[in-house]
């Protein structure tokens, strides 16, 4: 499986169609670690979550491995942006005062990780992981998007993404869990922003690899008549939450 391709190709329409993370976890985050001179986002993608968390730590050190999500990342003088893998990161031993990956756990392989992260992080430091599931669609949208999309593209989904389905509840964390505050992700979107989102799973991307886009052509066909039964036309946001998944974690040694 080429996980890598599933991320980079098409990297700059991932950047604008992925939501962003609560303000409040950063806050939070940064309120556990022992400092806030430095912090890790790990398989960074575009930078969603490194350029929230250079408001609260002085230096942040964003990395992926792949270099077209990097480059649709925004540039920041107080961030660092790496290629490099999880397991195998070029920063300092006891370096850095957070960790944290955002809707990546899942891909890692995760014993040699678990070793990294250990040598990076300081005494006392904080790992956090967190991503999204699928969003509450609502009565209607839900039948259809289901019917004409998610029953489709199920067969292509990898099993990693079980984990994340899961909350991570069947990983095995080597840090001390932190009681952590219920976070809310709320977004709004248009039909085409929504369908910008789907266009990005990596189910719909190997999907549409097997057997073509008509699938999805028919499945936006269908939920736009039912989105004009609802708004004022396609171009209408409609406010959705979506099911957010957080770990967060401390360093005892």
């Amino acid at each position: 499986m080429d996980i890598h391709r599933l991320f980079s190709d098409k990297s700059s329409l991932y950047e604008s169609a992925r939501p962003s993370y609560p303000a409040e976890l950063f806050q939070f985050l940064h309120s556990q670690g022992p400092e806030d001179l430095a912090a890790w986002d790990c398989a960074c993608g575009n930078g969603q979550a490194a350029i929230s968390l250079v408001d609260h730590f002085q230096r942040v050190y964003a990395s992926d491995i792949s270099t077209e999500q990097l480059a649709a990342a925004k540039p920041h003088k107080r961030i660092d942006y790496l290629v490099c893998a999880a397991e195998r990161s070029p920063l300092a031993t006891h370096s850095v005062d957070l960790i944290c990956v955002a809707q990546a756990l899942h891909w890692f392989d995760l014993e040699p990780f678990w070793q990294e992260a250990n040598r990076i992080l300081k005494y006392g430091g904080i790992f956090a992981s967190f991503g999204y599931n699928y969003p509450v669609w609502g009565e209607g949208l839900e039948e259809i998007i289901q019917r004409e999309l998610l029953d489709v593209i199920a067969p292509y989904w990898a099993p990693n993404n079980q984990l994340l389905w899961n909350h991570y509840r069947d990983i095995q964390f080597p840090f001390i869990e932190i009681d952590t505050p219920k976070f809310s992700m709320n977004v709004e979107w248009n039909l085409y922003e929504l369908f910008d989102l789907l266009h990005t799973f990596s189910a719909t991307r190997r999907c549409m690899d097997a057997i073509g886009d008509q699938f999805f052509v028919a499945a936006f066909e269908q939920v736009s008549d039912f989105w004009q039964t609802r708004h004022a036309d396609k171009s209408t946001r409609q406010e959705f939450e979506l099911e957010f998944v957080c770990y967060v974690g401390r360093k005892s040694n």
